[in-house]
């Protein structure tokens, strides 16, 4: 009993209690930054403070290969710092294989240390994982007097491999929504094939009428009726080939997301203007059934459109044969005691999907349009558009029946179900 009553009044970690709490918030701090560039601050003030060197940087492993500047601290300028070194720096090759720091006085001779040199960096200490060197921190200058005794540098050692945890997450976030991006580009390019299609099928008539305005007008200057009534048609012609050239522009050049308030119904009617001329020379029938007084909703106008050019291009897809209807509907969900929900559907007529390939189906590369439909698929298409309604808060669903077609739904949230729009004209 005496034993078990020393031990229990015995202070436990009493030398090390500081640097151990150090290390604890240093953890938990670099676990709340939200960017890489955060990280790399925090990363440098904890060193910079342990190894009292009062200047440091840290370069990162880009997907190039090379290594960006990622964040500095203590240098009144950046010029004396590279923006980036190359695979082959003489730091890089000197560091790619080291677990533990380097010191400049170690390595003086040496290839490593004439870069240390350019740098002013009296230590380096390499940042790797298990599989891979993601770059390096440099602190100096050279010529300081820092403290690196045993426990010191065991202490930066393991800053910079929990540093290595954080780092590695971040970055396999930013590959993620690089890859994000680009699938959501290679998706808007078949989406851009289809609309130049749609437009030059949109344009042909108001470009008609305006050649006959002006191919008449030298005969006809003097018939006042005439000029006023084909006048006003070409002006109007003229302003419905702009909205459409703006249309095709402003999907083409858009990148950041811009929520805003959106007409669901106008937004239909707005994609199926693109497709009609497609669906028309197979033979299939666009139906729309749009729901009055639609709630407004709060949604990025161009990802949207994205999502519904995408489930409109699929359905044409479906039935390579032609001969059937699309229908396209909106309609209001209303939640108990809840605000409502708007829902969107592309109904086909087409071959289905088989039930094991539905639960694949919004699956990165997973596509069945070799086997059931006259074009190739990427496979990109509805993993985007159901990344997209995800961001939004919503939903995209699918039921299907082989032999019978299928019904895409896209549930999204109304933010505010008291200000209303009345549905498009078909």
């Amino acid at each position: 009993m005496a034993l078990h009553e020393h031990i229990r009044h015995t202070p436990i970690l009493s030398a090390s209690e500081a640097p151990i709490r150090m290390i604890g918030a240093f953890a938990e701090s670099v676990g709340q930054a939200t960017d890489l560039t955060q990280v790399g601050e925090c990363i440098l003030r904890i060193l910079s403070e342990q190894l009292r060197l009062p200047k440091a940087a840290i370069w990162i492993r880009e997907a190039n290969g090379e290594y960006h500047l990622l964040a500095s601290l203590g240098h009144r300028t950046l010029a004396a710092l590279p923006a980036s070194l190359p695979d082959n720096h003489a730091l890089i090759t000197g560091l790619s294989d080291r677990l533990h720091l380097l010191r400049y006085d170690q390595a003086s001779s040496s290839p490593a240390g004439s870069a240390m040199i350019s740098i002013q960096a009296a230590v380096c200490l390499p940042l790797r994982n298990k599989t891979q060197f993601l770059g390096l921190c440099a602190l100096g200058p050279i010529g300081t007097e820092c403290h690196l005794d045993e426990d010191t540098v065991i202490i930066a050692e393991t800053v910079a491999r929990i540093a290595c945890n954080t780092l590695d997450h971040h970055l396999a976030q930013d590959d993620l929504r690089r890859s994000s991006t680009l699938m959501r580009r290679t998706d808007r390019l078949r989406s851009l094939e289809i609309m130049a299609g749609g437009f030059a099928h949109e344009i042909r008539n108001p470009l008609t009428s305006i050649k006959t305005f002006i191919q008449l007008a030298p005969q006809r200057q003097q018939d006042p009726v005439f000029i006023r009534e084909f006048s006003q048609v070409a002006i109007e012609d003229v302003h419905r080939i702009e909205r459409l050239l703006h249309e095709i522009l402003d999907y083409a050049s858009y990148m950041t997301p811009q929520p805003s308030d959106v007409d669901l119904n106008e937004l239909v009617t707005s994609c199926l203007g693109f497709v009609s001329s497609t669906a028309s020379h197979r033979g299939i029938r666009l139906h729309t059934t749009l729901a009055p007084q639609l709630p407004t909703l709060s949604l990025d106008r161009q990802q949207i459109k994205q999502v519904l050019l995408n489930l409109l291009l699929n359905a044409l897809d479906a039935m390579p044969n032609g001969n059937g209807v699309i229908q396209i509907r909106t309609r209001v969900l209303p939640q108990a005691g809840r605000t409502a929900w708007v829902q969107l559907e592309v109904e086909d007529e087409g071959c289905g999907i088989a039930p094991d390939h539905l639960e694949h189906i919004f699956d990165p590369f997973f596509t069945t349009k070799h086997t059931n439909s006259a074009s190739d698929g990427s496979g990109l298409g509805l993993t985007t558009a159901h990344q997209i309604v995800r961001e939004h808060g919503g939903t995209l669903l699918v039921e299907s029946r082989v032999g019978a077609g299928s019904t895409f739904s896209v549930n999204l949230p109304a933010p505010d179900a008291r200000t209303t729009v009345s549905a498009a004209r078909e």
